[in-house]
């Protein structure tokens, strides 16, 4: 009795005190007519349609003139509602799957005296959070604020609004939570007093003539950030978005520093947004970055960017199965009109050219725009294979993997600087429909592009000797490969360094002379590590503290270790995800089956190639435990080498080494 009396006390209590904190604070700090306010609405879509992205909230943004507009990326990862609402409470995310347990915990609302509210279910909220690999603070945009926030809505019918109005201890300052018709007057009000505002308004149309009202109706220093409350069903989390009111801008088009792509910002630069400006330091623990407004409004672009980013992912395997599945056809069109003995040789060569060239042909049905995918299928394998025939006419074996390495790498180089526009809606780029990722090098093509460097060097370096010299042009290659692909202003790819520098240096001790000793063991752990110091200056200076290693290396010690945990745990969770175990064990044994029967390549058109072969091999190994993406890095990397192997396989009858200078033979 006496501990439930306890009990009783104490809430009553808090919940006194959490009716006179807000009243205090405005009294003792008002906010007055003049000084920086934020309102943040969150519009439903219409009733009556099925949860989804919703053009008309889009197309009723882009109807107001004084609005920015672009879309959002909401989540990381697998998307929930609950965890959309709770990044933007935070101002900062993980995926979804690094939780424990990875689903919300349910929240409802409880209204308290002197209208303040709390949030039930708040304290199982925290202790998941505790749970990620990195620092997540639930709540912390309130909090930042001296005077907390005020929440105006029916929240009766999606509770999970009043989120990011609630600070760290699960309370929110002032709940009016009568019903819909005035909303935009009340909510212009709640801001006299409170300088934030969380608006949830009535669905649809309705609700786009509430946020008119509210823009029409904004004092100045007051900005407005409307967006679709995130659906209930699971969806690709790219929503419409829009502003008013950053100051120094006009409307246009919204990106972040968290993206670097126009039209687009994250979910968890909201809260960083918001402070910044009220005039109030942005907390260590948000990793988002305010938005900006640059260019014209490009809203004709916006759904047809999403519904791209949308076909990506169910697209990957298909397009890659596709390109084999068109090499088996024209192997077995050769075989029934020429017979298998004449075309056996030829036909492997082709087709382990063809999937070299992947990398670069995947770019085509981007550049286009957004194929039926019979069509994205059709061209990434017909103009692979095509590719495939004409490199092999042009350079006579083993030289031909020069043409798609050269030509490959470059027009990937090309198109990071410019912005990586056709790698990001290419179906091997890094999809920023996902938020893990929003431009330069995913995970997907890094190994790739890797183990295609490799395969030019041994193209150009056939015949050569093993030479301190030729280790020498292995090395420093990869040093250039390793900048581009790693460089903050290009293919900001932390990872991308240590593979590329462990798969070069593996090579490159290869092609040193004499024994293996323990000096070369020891360049080898190094090597990556170097990699990183370098990469890492280069991004500081070139990026100017903005850029990928930046932001990984800005918390020091702590937030390194706490990228290393992010990376570990997502690894192995992706190494247990559908057929991946089955996959990675079927590539673990294509190289073990390769080692095994090495003979089947002798005799070898110099040292290099089984330099090459190794260096891939290794750089897919260890990008797989260094990457979240796991086991997806040697995956693609015994793809890629499965090109090359299959090229070497096809040398045809009587060739010659590299360094003669015999005419062609014509097959």
């Amino acid at each position: 009795m006496r501990l439930r009396a306890a009990t009783v006390a104490a809430t009553i209590c808090l919940a006194l005190m959490a009716s006179i904190l807000p009243a205090a604070g405005a009294a003792v700090e008002p906010t007055g007519e003049s000084s920086n306010t934020a309102i943040l609405v969150l519009i439903p879509q219409d009733t009556e349609s099925p949860p989804s992205y919703s053009e008309e909230i889009l197309e009723g943004f882009t109807a107001i003139p004084e609005l920015s507009i672009g879309l959002s990326s909401v989540t990381q990862g697998s998307y929930r509602r609950e965890q959309a609402l709770l990044d933007i409470s935070q101002g900062a995310r993980v995926s979804r799957s690094t939780y424990d347990p990875s689903e919300v915990p349910p929240v409802g609302l409880a209204r308290m005296v002197g209208g303040s509210g709390s949030v039930e279910g708040w304290e199982a909220i925290l202790e998941r959070a505790e749970t990620a690999p990195q620092t997540i603070e639930p709540g912390l945009l309130a909090s930042s604020i001296p005077e907390g926030a005020a929440y105006v809505g029916d929240a009766t019918k999606l509770q999970e609004t009043v989120i990011p109005a609630t600070d760290r201890l699960g309370y929110v300052s002032s709940l009016a939570l009568a019903d819909t018709s005035d909303t935009a007057r009340r909510a212009i009000r709640q801001s006299h007093r409170y300088r934030l505002v969380v608006v949830a308004t009535s669905p649809g149309r309705d609700g786009l003539r509430e946020l008119e009202q509210i823009v029409e109706l904004r004092r100045p220093g007051q900005l407005v950030i409307a967006t679709q409350t995130p659906p209930l069903a699971p969806i690709l989390p790219l929503l419409p978005i829009a502003t008013a009111g950053l100051e120094g801008t006009s409307a246009g088009g919204l990106t972040s520093d968290t993206t670097n792509l126009p039209n687009l910002v994250a979910g968890i630069d909201i809260a960083p947004t918001i402070l910044d400006h009220l005039g109030i330091p942005v907390p260590d623990e948000m990793t988002g970055k305010a938005f900006r407004s640059e260019g014209d409004r490009q809203p004709e672009e916006l759904t047809p960017f999403r519904d791209r980013l949308d076909e990506l992912g169910p697209r990957r395997t298909t397009a890659i199965a596709f390109v084999f599945v068109a090499w088996l056809l024209v192997y077995l069109a050769a075989g029934a009109f020429a017979g298998r003995e004449r075309i056996a040789a030829p036909v492997r060569r082709i087709g382990g050219l063809s999937i070299l060239w992947i990398p670069t042909v995947i770019l085509v049905p981007a550049a286009i725009g957004n194929p039926t995918a019979e069509a994205e299928y059709a061209l990434i394998a017909g103009l692979a294979l095509v590719l495939g025939v004409i490199s092999d006419r042009l350079l006579r074996w083993p030289r031909a993997t020069l043409l798609p390495a050269a030509i490959g790498l470059g027009v990937i180089t090309i198109d990071l600087a410019l912005g990586s526009e056709l790698i990001t809606r290419s179906i091997l780029g890094p999809n920023p429909g996902y938020g893990s990722r929003f431009y330069g090098i995913g995970n997907e093509l890094k190994p790739a592009l890797m183990v295609l460097l490799l395969a030019g060097l041994a193209a150009i370096l056939s015949g050569r000797p093993k030479t301190s010299r030729n280790a020498l042009i292995v090395l420093l290659s990869g040093l250039v490969l390793g900048v581009i692909l790693g460089s903050g202003r290009l293919g900001a790819g932390v990872g991308a360094a240590i593979i590329v520098a462990s798969a070069t240096a593996v090579a490159a001790m290869m092609m040193l002379p004499g024994r293996w000793g323990w000096k070369r063991v020891v360049i080898l752990c190094a090597a990556p590590v170097a990699g990183l110091i370098l990469l890492a200056g280069l991004d500081l200076a070139t990026a100017g503290g903005q850029g990928h290693y930046s932001g990984v290396l800005s918390g020091g010690g702590d937030g390194l270790l706490q990228d290393i945990q992010r990376r570990t745990t997502l690894a192995w969770q992706q190494l247990w995800k559908g057929n991946m175990p089955l996959v990675t064990l079927a590539c673990l044994l294509a190289a073990a089956f390769a080692i095994r029967n090495r003979a089947m390549f002798r005799p070898w058109a110099g040292p290099i190639w089984p330099a090459a072969l190794v260096g891939g091999l290794a750089g897919g190994l260890i990008g797989s435990v260094t990457e979240d993406s796991g086991p997806l890095l040697i995956v693609v990397a015994t793809i890629t080498l499965t090109g090359v192997c299959s090229y070497l396989l096809g040398r045809p009858e009587e060739a010659a080494l590299p360094s003669d200078r015999k005419p062609r033979r014509q097959e």
